[in-house]
């Protein structure tokens, strides 16, 4: 595996120091941001619900579960993997440093940006600091202001802030207990956790009329620990060799084409049960709780040989997301996100250029400019400043030279973890 610390790797996707790189996912955050931004533009053109490739993109704003599944898996892994070995997890003033300067500043950039051209509501009124500090999805009638999409950026803050309590909160409890105690204890409770958010979904879903429930870290929490789960068995089994694993993760090992034929037939089951294309306010409780637990489930297949698969063996699935197009795109994601959907408001005329109309013109129309607009971001703010993500790393005295945790210690600890139980 490549060294995490290697000055190659870009500062948006190094992870903390001392925990592996996970390259693949670079292309799901890609495939997640295209999906957003393709739902959106399919959305508002009317190309939603237009046969059966219009009832697949309906369907693509399953990529916001993507993104949390992503979160979760990434931002979870080093707490668990450093309680795993009986070390301190990463210090929370590291940790939220990485945070902050990973998302404000790039957000910042593009609200204010886009407040000026092409416009968002309420951003420069008196409830300016709702949307500067990620509160627009707590109150219904803020969520009408700011960028419409960054409602499930508030989740995202939510969690950053949630998940160092939890971490310290399993620690104390599980900390002292074998490794295998441990991963039974926490499966058990992040599956109590994810029924929770889904009846708190429902008992707070009210037909036809928004609520704000849903739009926080509360009413989603499942497809974070989805993610979560993720990280606490690649904690686990990631340097086991995949002859000594179990067997589930052997199959995802050896033919990670499995779990995306999974993926692939969820899409087409949520697209086939009935569910709104054109007009949210026509869900049912069946829709929106069906549809949120079948948008998990399509997101942790999709993710799952990337995550709990061998990296150099993850066969078509870890070559496609690892080309450099959509790894690129992954790298600007972020920017992809923030600046495409007041745009999809502003570049609806394009589909006048034709005769009939065009989505597709449309949909290129509204990716180009959001790609543009977020390399210009990434390169001129984002990257410069996150070179100050994490302090400079102390020169390694690691027999194996990496400076990642290899060499004779790590390989230690991988025998030892392997035959913890």
């Amino acid at each position: 595996m490549p060294d995490p610390q290697d000055p190659a790797v870009e500062p948006a996707v190094a992870p903390p120091p001392g925990n592996p790189r996970f390259a693949p996912i670079d292309g799901l955050r890609a495939v997640a941001a295209c999906a957003v931004v393709l739902t959106h533009t399919a959305f508002l053109s009317g190309f939603n619900g237009h046969g059966f490739p219009g009832q697949i993109t309906a369907r693509l704003d399953v990529g916001v579960a993507l993104f949390f599944v992503i979160s979760g898996f990434l931002l979870y892994r080093p707490f668990v993997a450093a309680r795993y070995r009986g070390r301190s997890g990463p210090a929370i003033r590291r940790y939220a440093r990485r945070r902050v300067i990973r998302i404000v500043p790039a957000y910042w950039l593009a609200l204010t940006v886009l407040a000026i051209w092409p416009g968002l509501p309420l951003v420069f009124s008196d409830h300016w600091w709702v949307y500067y500090f990620f509160l627009q999805n707590l109150h219904v009638d803020w969520s009408i202001g700011g960028i419409g999409a960054v409602w499930s950026l508030c989740v995202e803050v939510q969690f950053y802030i949630l998940l160092p309590f939890y971490a310290l909160l399993l620690n104390r409890a599980l900390g002292r207990l074998p490794v295998r105690s441990q991963m039974g204890f926490e499966t058990t409770f992040l599956a109590l956790l994810a029924t929770a958010s889904i009846l708190i979904r429902a008992a707070a879903f009210q037909d036809k009329t928004p609520d704000t429930i849903s739009q926080t870290i509360v009413g989603t929490f499942f497809w974070f620990t989805l993610g979560m789960g993720m990280a606490v068995a690649s904690a686990r089994w990631h340097d086991v060799p995949v002859a000594e694993r179990p067997r589930p993760l052997r199959v995802v090992a050896r033919r990670p084409l499995i779990p995306w034929a999974i993926a692939a037939a969820l899409l087409v089951a949520v697209s086939q049960i009935g569910m709104p294309t054109l007009s949210l306010a026509t869900y049912t409780m069946r829709d929106w709780i069906l549809g949120h637990i079948l948008y998990g489930l399509l997101a942790f297949f999709f993710a799952l040989p990337i995550m709990l698969g061998v990296d150099g063996r993850g066969g078509v699935p870890e070559r496609l997301l690892t080309l450099r197009p959509i790894a690129w795109l992954g790298l600007i994601s972020y920017g992809i996100f923030l600046w495409h959907h007041p745009l999809t408001g502003k570049f609806r005329g394009v589909q006048d250029w034709s005769t009939h109309g065009s989505a597709l013109i449309y949909t290129l129309s509204v990716f180009g400019v959001a790609v543009a607009a977020a390399t210009l971001s990434y390169y001129l703010l984002e990257r410069p400043l996150l070179k100050f993500k994490d302090p400079r790393p102390r020169r390694s005295q690691d027999p194996g030279g990496r400076g990642d945790g290899s060499g004779a210690a790590a390989e230690a600890e991988r025998v030892e973890l392997a035959r913890a139980g």
